[in-house]
């Protein structure tokens, strides 16, 4: 950050001030961003967006309000349809931020009818209409872009959540991937995968690897406090964790792909709209969640991934072998968006983790988790297997 923002007092050339903009979006500058971008008339697309999301994180009316004024400058700079329905979807949430809620349910609309797999939009239009209650208009949004070949976490998110919200629960759960109810975590429905991993090449014990792990993630010069635009709240975050210099995180994600590869063997075959989307060719990307007393995650989907996961490298003991859910993984659906009532007939089921416990689950399931109120650090390292 320091060399661009050097560079660039240098010589305030367009591309120096993109990569600028880029960079300061990245560590939450949002003042400093909008600082920058501000005064300036011959903005590209990616800064207008840029700009825009700044804008959207002082989260106050008038920011709002610039945020759509500049949405509506990178619709018209927008050279195809995947970037009109990008700009789209975003002007999509400024129009909810201020209000205009049927104005936002036309211009998410919009953006679909330009590109069919724009995630955005479909997470906003999914969140209107069950908002007003109406989970038949979701689905068959759903239905329609799933004709066009759309198949991403959000679409069979937005599927699921309209099924709880109609009181098909069964269907709901089935396919979030957590199987009917009463069946157990190994169930033909259940999509979720648990396992204790092995050491790596080179290490006996999981336990002293783990020590090792924990060591050098506390030590990682990635390590930051909040990350604003995440499911996180109170935790410090290490947003790429493989580094050069972080052989262990290395070692780890060559165990984890193990286990993955494992777990795609499971699901060969099987008959469900997720399966059926399995990409021909994905990447892993991770990053490293430290929680404390306070910290915790809403809930949340992976809406870039197709199959994702966690792994524990540090659980306190009172976590482990404790009977409340601080600390834990639960999976279940957000109330916020169906309803308390289709949320609490859906249900929770808990996870209490362990020190060495993975699991991988689609990256379409909604899960959360708890403060544990410990002086203890609880470490883990999440994952995404992204369809490229």
């Amino acid at each position: 950050m320091a060399l661009v923002r050097a560079a660039y007092a240098r010589h305030q050339g367009p591309v120096l001030r993109s990569r600028l903009a880029t960079l300061l979006l990245v560590c939450d500058a949002f003042d400093d961003l909008v600082t920058l971008l501000s005064p300036h008339e011959d903005l590209t697309f990616l800064e207008e967006m840029l700009l825009a999301q700044a804008c959207l994180a002082r989260e106050t009316l008038e920011d709002a309000d610039q945020a759509r004024r500049s949405t509506n400058r990178a619709l018209a700079l927008a050279t195809s349809d995947v970037q009109r329905a990008a700009a789209l979807a975003l002007r999509g949430k400024t129009e909810t931020r201020l209000g205009a809620v049927e104005a936002a349910r036309a211009t998410l609309e919009h953006a679909l009818r330009y590109d069919p797999h724009e995630r955005d939009a479909c997470k906003r239009l999914a969140a209107l209409d069950l908002a007003a209650n109406d989970p038949a208009a979701v689905l068959t949004m759903v239905d329609a872009l799933t004709m066009r070949g759309a198949a991403h976490a959000r679409l069979f998110a937005a599927r699921a959540l309209a099924l709880a919200q109609t009181g098909a629960i069964e269907a709901a759960r089935i396919a979030t991937g957590q199987g009917a109810a009463g069946q157990g975590p190994t169930g033909e429905d259940d999509l979720t995968a648990m396992a204790t991993l092995a050491p790596p090449p080179g290490w006996d014990d999981i336990h002293a690897f783990n020590a090792a792990l924990a060591d050098e993630l506390l030590a990682h010069p990635g390590l930051r406090y909040e990350r604003y635009g995440t499911a996180s709240a109170l935790t410090w975050r290490i947003d790429s964790p493989a580094t050069r210099e972080a052989p262990l995180v290395r070692l780890l994600l060559a165990q984890i792909a193990d286990a993955i590869a494992a777990q795609l063997d499971r699901i060969t075959g099987l008959d469900h709209p997720w399966a059926r989307a399995r990409p021909a060719a994905a990447m892993l990307r991770s990053w490293c969640v430290i929680t404390e007393s306070d910290g915790f995650e809403t809930w949340h989907v992976h809406q870039f991934g197709w199959l994702s996961g966690v792994y524990y490298v540090r659980v306190p003991d009172s976590i482990t072998h404790g009977e409340d859910p601080g600390g834990c993984l639960a999976f279940g659906i957000p109330e916020d968006l169906v309803g308390d009532d289709a949320a609490a007939a859906f249900g929770t089921r808990t996870v209490r983790p362990y020190d060495g416990l993975m699991l991988a689950f689609p990256s379409h399931t909604y899960h959360r988790t708890f403060p544990h109120g410990l002086r203890e650090k609880r470490i883990c390292v999440a994952f995404d297997l992204r369809p490229l």
